[in-house]
């Protein structure tokens, strides 16, 4: 039988595509999912070896057992590239799908400086398309039809606030920034948390805790076992009264799940990658004298519901919907 493969990497990538996968096993799909690295902890059930999926697809390469291939988009890891590469040449349908608005070209990029594009290039929204020709990535490849990763957050409503008395929760969530722009960016993820703390140093007004990214430097992350929480972010968020990052797509996340949130970027030298200032949901933070008077104010006087715009066609919350949808018309057509 042949079968479609599902292949995630990085948290974000897992994302968009285990609801689509969800969606299309309870319609009785024939496909593998396979998840490596980060992925593979977020999923253990479907986790593999790198040398696992080869093996797995170029075996049904050769069988003519194929029917497409389906990624996420990853950084410093290049197996989602090769896999694309292998399947292009045997001339079977390749398909990425976009997880953030940021990068858009890079991340097809090979350790040679070419670039290795899918058949079709799945995106959030027209701001994702046009953003991403800007960088140079082929047109005709793009494809506009959401983002699944958010369905959930935007059918879920904030269950409770969890503040007792006037005591403030505050997340702050980490990202493996250094390892991706080194200091082009003006601060690194180190500086960002540390001057969280630092904000709320001998307040009993607050109580601040970190959630680390699984690419985050583990010994880095083991020096702040105190304050760090674990757990599905979908899961834990809602407990909190304000959310600190710097460009996650987790401040997006709370925003659609009506829950504060700022970006903290201090000294911000490059443009501005948080897709929530870009869309004016949230506030851009750029010293750490701002974030200070920000935490000595009300942080939870801005929790009143954001007027957000219906241009965006991932608000509906269909997302999963239109990409299931589109992967069954393109890879399924003959089946």
């Amino acid at each position: 039988m042949k079968k479609i493969v599902f292949l995630a990497h990085d948290p974000g990538g897992y994302d968009v595509l285990f609801t689509v996968v969800q969606r299309m096993q309870q319609e009785s799909v024939p496909l593998e999912f396979y998840c490596i690295g980060p992925a593979a902890k977020l999923n253990p059930i479907n986790a593999a070896s790198e040398s696992r999926v080869v093996q797995t697809i170029q075996s049904m390469l050769l069988e003519n057992k194929l029917l497409g291939l389906v990624t996420g988009t990853s950084w410093s890891n290049k197996l989602e590239l090769k896999v694309i590469a292998a399947c292009k040449e045997a001339r079977i349908p390749t398909i990425s799908i976009l997880d953030y608005w940021s990068n858009y070209q890079a991340r097809f990029k090979d350790d040679l400086g070419n670039f290795i594009y899918p058949d079709t290039y799945i995106v959030m929204d027209e701001l994702a398309a046009k953003e991403a020709i800007q960088e140079g990535v082929p047109s005709n490849i793009l494809k506009v039809l959401g983002h699944p990763g958010l369905d959930k957050y935007i059918a879920l409503q904030r269950r409770k606030t969890t503040s007792i008395g006037n005591k403030k929760k505050i997340l702050f969530l980490s990202q493996p920034l250094s390892a991706l722009y080194g200091k082009e960016l003006g601060y690194t993820e180190q500086q960002a948390l540390e001057d969280c703390i630092l904000a709320v140093q001998g307040n009993d007004d607050y109580s601040l805790s970190a959630k680390f990214h699984p690419k985050d430097n583990a010994n880095w992350q083991r020096s702040y076992a105190d304050i760090s929480v674990d757990g599905a972010l979908f899961d834990i968020m809602t407990e909190y009264d304000l959310i600190i990052g710097m460009n996650t797509m987790g401040l997006l996340h709370a925003v659609l799940m009506g829950i504060p949130a700022i970006s903290y970027q201090p000294n911000l030298e490059k443009p501005d990658l948080c897709i929530t200032t870009k869309l004016g949901f949230t506030r851009l933070i750029r010293s750490y004298q701002e974030l200070k008077f920000i935490l000595n104010t009300h942080i939870g006087g801005d929790s009143k519901n954001i007027c957000l715009p219906k241009s965006f066609i991932w608000l509906d919350g269909h997302s999963t919907d239109r990409v299931a949808g589109f992967i069954r018309e393109v890879l399924l057509n003959e089946y």
